[in-house]
């Protein structure tokens, strides 16, 4: 199983960037970076990630060495890893889902996002992801383009940071391995009992298009499958939910 050594720091721009040239100076798998704040943090779609004091910001270098909708799996992988850390501390475990493909909810606000960056070999092949991750625990961002949230206003008693650190890392170790063993079905079905949404109409942003269609499932890929109002299905890797 995978074992973390870990960089920790004051700040950094972005602990992606930081892990990539780790990574490039010969870092291996189970590389962990993780900030007090970043000054350039971001998240996908090259959205900005504010990133104050206060919160968790890390990355973990990993070399699955898959293919690319393979890596895209991942980030499926992490959402459950940090939800995971967090079930035990929530007042009303429900209301944590999981939202496609790569955020955390509390009540339908952000608490937490995840954004994976992948160095391939060819056009499929992918040789090893930096995968970062931001967890809202103390500090709400301002200034976002959604609704958002902090884990401090949804716990039973005060956070110990480190021991959800610790959390985290074990449970990314648990479903990293489990991936790895037994393939996407056992991390779809278990990110399925808390997929936001499932069920209900979305409204997708797809490129520069915007619709309204019924979320269905989750493929065997990992991607979002959707029913649109004549009944035909749409199966997309890569969309917004809002």
């Amino acid at each position: 199983m995978i074992d973390f050594t870990l960089y920790d720091y004051a700040v950094v721009g972005s602990t992606n960037d930081e892990a990539k040239v780790l990574l490039a100076q010969g870092a291996g798998e189970g590389t962990v970076i993780r900030a007090e704040r970043q000054t350039a943090g971001r998240g996908r779609r090259g959205g900005n990630w504010i990133s104050e004091v206060g919160n968790l910001y890390c990355s973990i270098i990993l070399t699955p060495e898959c293919t690319l909708s393979e890596a895209n799996q991942l980030s499926f992988v992490m959402a459950i890893a940090v939800g995971e850390a967090v079930l035990p501390m929530l007042l009303i475990p429900h209301t944590l889902t999981y939202k496609w493909p790569n955020d955390l909810l509390l009540e339908g606000k952000k608490v937490a996002g995840i954004l994976i960056e992948t160095e391939s070999q060819g056009e499929q092949f992918v040789k090893s992801c930096v995968i970062g991750i931001g967890l809202n625990i103390h500090v709400v961002p301002e200034h976002s383009k959604y609704q958002v949230t902090a884990l401090i206003d949804h716990v039973k008693s005060s956070i110990d940071k480190e021991a959800l650190f610790v959390a985290l890392l074990d449970n990314v170790k648990t479903y990293y391995e489990i991936w790895r063993q037994k393939g996407f079905q056992t991390i779809r079905k278990v990110w399925l009992e808390r997929a936001h949404g499932l069920g209900q109409k979305m409204q997708v942003v797809i490129g520069e298009k915007e619709t309204h269609a019924e979320f269905m499932d989750l493929s065997p890929e990992g991607a979002l499958v959707l029913k649109n109002d004549d009944g035909t299905s749409l199966k997309l890797m890569s969309a917004e939910i809002l």
